[in-house]
């Protein structure tokens, strides 16, 4: 335990140690992360304060230009430096303060936390609350003490592992894949660190193309959780039983059309869908903060996730602070979705809305710039595909196709995939005559196609 000398001593000891040695590698460092109010003792945490500000504007740390620019005591700053013991330890010492100072805090949040909630007048309230408190606590674990620059030479045998590794067979296994074979091929796979944006307008299939990644992604013995924003746990199981089992959703809202035959299907399509790990979280106005939050403890109480699904990112709340417009919540959003897929080597995938504008344009098909408040969706992501469907701007058309256009893709080629929309669910389909049927005429499909999406579309 952690007592109010031990803190003494160790501030008093980071402090007269500065003083001592000045401005060093070491102290140049613990200045970067350590605050002044993470000291418990006032009056150390206010000379700690002022050394931080010296050494910032005018690059030293100097006792008798403190005394002279700050005001502080000399005889003092001089027996605090003469006593220091040891100047080799500030990390050491500064981590301590740091740890002692996360207990501290996150001691006053369930304090504080406990009385709100004996004042709370309902469950919601209550909810609200002890989130609030879980994300104050989770902000507090982040460590910015072990962060350090590696030698390239150091990365250099490591790499070699690396590359051993990505020459043998099961390499391909360690990334996800979307189980639709046109689209992996363009993406390449997806590595466990990338946000995959999946964007299109009302219609296009937003939902059905995450669900249908979904359910491969669970046939590969993979787990994904799925924030559902907008539909409701049922809605989607829908909607997975009618791709897995071949029945029509309108069906399985009116049971007293199935007959014998669906019924077996549906039968083996449950009995297929119960042991796949797919894990529905079917609450709206979710922040970025909850969804980590939720996702974090569930890894802890069920283990590691392939992949989260997000649907979709204009119904999550953004919270906009004082002087904030929704661009910057949302841009804030992404960066803590991004933060927390790199710390925790999940990939997400998430659905974004695309501008109205696209409907009043004679080419509608999709482009980056297209996104809802495209910058920040647009930076963040890693891979973007953008859905169109002719069948959701002309209800008589007689074109089966749906395209997945990549257009981002960080690590990899752009293209388009096509895919037949059969029923509601994305089908795959022959990628050379898709092309030939939309984009060509048939005696110039061979020469023009390669040249138009390369390698990677043609099957």
């Amino acid at each position: 335990m952690v007592t109010q000398d031990n803190n003494y001593n160790l501030e008093y000891g980071l402090i007269s140690s500065m003083l001592a040695t000045g401005l060093t590698a070491q102290a140049r460092e613990v200045i970067s992360w350590l605050e002044p109010e993470m000291f418990s003792i006032y009056n150390l945490g206010a000379l700690y304060a002022n050394i931080r500000k010296q050494a910032r504007k005018h690059d030293l740390i100097d006792f008798l230009l403190l005394s002279q620019d700050y005001g502080e005591n000399l005889a003092t700053l001089a027996e605090m430096a003469n006593g220091a013991t040891y100047g080799g330890n500030l990390l050491g010492y500064a981590k301590k303060i740091h740890s002692s100072w996360v207990n501290r805090s996150a001691q006053q949040t369930m304090l504080k936390l406990a009385g709100e909630m004996s004042q709370a007048s309902n469950e919601s309230q209550v909810n609200e609350l002890t989130q609030k408190a879980l994300n104050q606590i989770q902000k507090l674990l982040v460590s910015k003490t072990e962060i350090k620059p590696v030698v390239m030479g150091e990365l250099m045998g490591s790499y070699i592992d690396v590359l051993e590794k990505r020459s043998k067979s099961d390499f391909k296994e360690r990334l996800l894949y979307t189980g639709i074979e046109a689209v992996d091929n363009i993406l390449g796979g997806i590595d466990s660190t990338d946000i995959v944006v999946v964007a299109g307008r009302p219609g296009t299939g937003k939902t059905e193309f995450s669900l249908t990644l979904t359910r491969n992604i669970a046939k590969n013995n993979g787990s994904v959780l799925f924030f559902s924003l907008e539909m409701g746990n049922f809605q989607l199981i829908d909607r997975l039983l009618s791709a897995t089992g071949g029945v029509g959703v309108k069906k399985l809202r009116n049971p007293q059309d199935l007959d014998d035959l669906d019924y077996n299907l549906l039968t083996n399509a449950i009995t297929d869908l119960r042991e796949q790990k797919i894990y529905f979280v079917d609450r709206g106005g979710l922040s970025a903060d909850e969804i980590c939050a939720i996702t974090e403890r569930h890894v802890s109480d069920v283990g590691n996730l392939s992949a989260i699904v997000i649907d979709y990112l204009g119904l999550m709340s953004h919270k906009q602070e004082k002087n904030i417009n929704l661009t910057q919540a949302i841009s804030n959003s992404m960066s803590k979705l991004k933060t927390f897929s790199k710390n925790f080597n999940i990939p997400i995938i998430l659905l974004c809305q695309l501008n109205r504008d696209v409907d009043s344009r004679a080419v509608k098909r999709p482009v980056n710039s297209d996104l809802r408040d495209s910058g920040s969706i647009e930076q963040d992501a890693s891979q973007i595909i953008m859905l169109y469907r002719e069948g959701a701007y002309k209800a008589d058309t007689d074109n089966p196709y749906s395209e997945a256009i990549i257009t981002k893709n960080r690590f990899g080629e752009l293209g388009t995939a096509y895919m037949r929309f059969d029923k509601g669910h994305f089908v795959d389909c022959d990628q050379a005559k898709a092309y030939q049927d939309l984009n060509e005429k048939p005696q110039q499909a061979q020469k023009s196609y390669a040249k138009s999406y390369g390698k990677g579309v043609i099957q």
